[in-house]
């Protein structure tokens, strides 16, 4: 009989190595009970706090502000018949991508390795091509988390006189702001002209380090909102990918409409190898990502509250 080489059985944190165990009565090789092979699940979770173009002809998307009327002197004797032509502010964006994400399913291949028990051969294939569409997702969520880490964002410091020094201040920072972008002023827009924001295109996108030290409660409590309807508004930045620290605790409060996603291509394709008994499979998408001024926006730095909030309940480590 050949000499098989065996490994121990299994840590709690398991192995890569498949454990061929040599059953003790028969002198085999013990095969597999259950097998499952699952995809990595990676999901845009802020897909709601942009505003969306789809780009079907064309290329260059243009936003265009008309400034409202500003008021003026009543002449009751005047009979000038001068066209007074309304102030427009201009914004053009081309700043596309495209990029091509792609994966190979080999089905025979996959026959030699999967067990009569657990993961078929349709899920498998599934599984595989799934990871384009779960990839692309991935990029597509940090190249829009870029555009509030990147975006010309009003420091709402000015507004404030400072910085949140706890998150009482931080809660107290997020409503100030929410009622300026209501309110008509102009010094949250690029160019300096009066607007006011819709309550309903309002956004407050709070990264995942931040909103762990709000009280959710409390937050809702002073937007005078139920908790369900302010998780309506909130947009959830997820940050715990990250190492560096700059971008970790912030806040951003922003007309929807100043942060936009254009999509001209999103196109899944095929290639199949009939020699080599493979398909490639290609998801190609071409979009562009921007922070448009003519809307209003401003990011509140929570630095400083937040450390004072940690050290009230982490012990650094020795």
């Amino acid at each position: 009989m050949a000499q098989v080489e065996t490994i121990d059985v299994t840590t709690l944190e398991g192995s890569e190595d498949f454990p061929l165990n040599v059953n003790d009565v028969y002198g085999l090789v013990e095969t597999i009970a259950v097998q499952n092979i699952r995809a990595v699940k990676s999901t845009n979770k802020i897909v709601d706090g942009f505003y969306e173009y789809d780009v079907n002809d064309g290329k260059v998307i243009q936003e265009a502000v008309i400034e409202m009327a500003k008021e003026q002197a009543f002449d009751k004797d005047s009979y000038a018949f001068a066209p007074k032509d309304p102030t427009l502010w201009a914004r053009h964006f081309n700043n596309y991508e495209e990029k091509q994400f792609q994966t190979t399913v080999r089905r025979n291949d996959i026959r030699k390795i999967i067990a009569n028990k657990g993961t078929g051969l349709g899920e498998m294939v599934g599984n595989i091509i799934n990871s384009i569409t779960e990839g692309e997702g991935y990029y597509d969520f940090k190249k829009m988390r870029d555009v509030y880490f990147n975006g010309a964002f009003k420091d709402y410091a000015v507004n404030l006189g400072g910085k949140p020094k706890n998150m009482k201040g931080v809660i107290y920072a997020l409503r100030d702001a929410y009622n300026h972008l209501k309110s008509t002023n102009s010094d949250m827009t690029a160019d300096a002209f009066s607007s006011a924001t819709p309550e309903e295109d309002i956004r407050i996108a709070i990264t995942t380090k931040l909103l762990n030290l709000i009280d959710v409660v409390e937050l809702a409590n002073i937007f005078n909102l139920q908790k369900e309807e302010l998780f309506g508004k909130i947009v959830v930045v997820d940050v715990d990918d990250l190492t560096e620290k700059t971008n970790w605790y912030k806040a951003w409060i922003y007309d929807k409409k100043a942060c936009g996603r254009a999509t001209r291509l999103y196109e899944y394709s095929q290639d199949v190898i009939g020699k080599g008994l493979y398909t490639n499979h290609y998801l190609t998408v071409d979009r562009a990502y921007f922070h448009n001024g003519l809307f209003k926006s401003a990011v509140i730095d929570c630095t400083e509250a937040s450390n004072t909030a940690l050290a009230e309940i982490i012990t650094p480590n020795a």
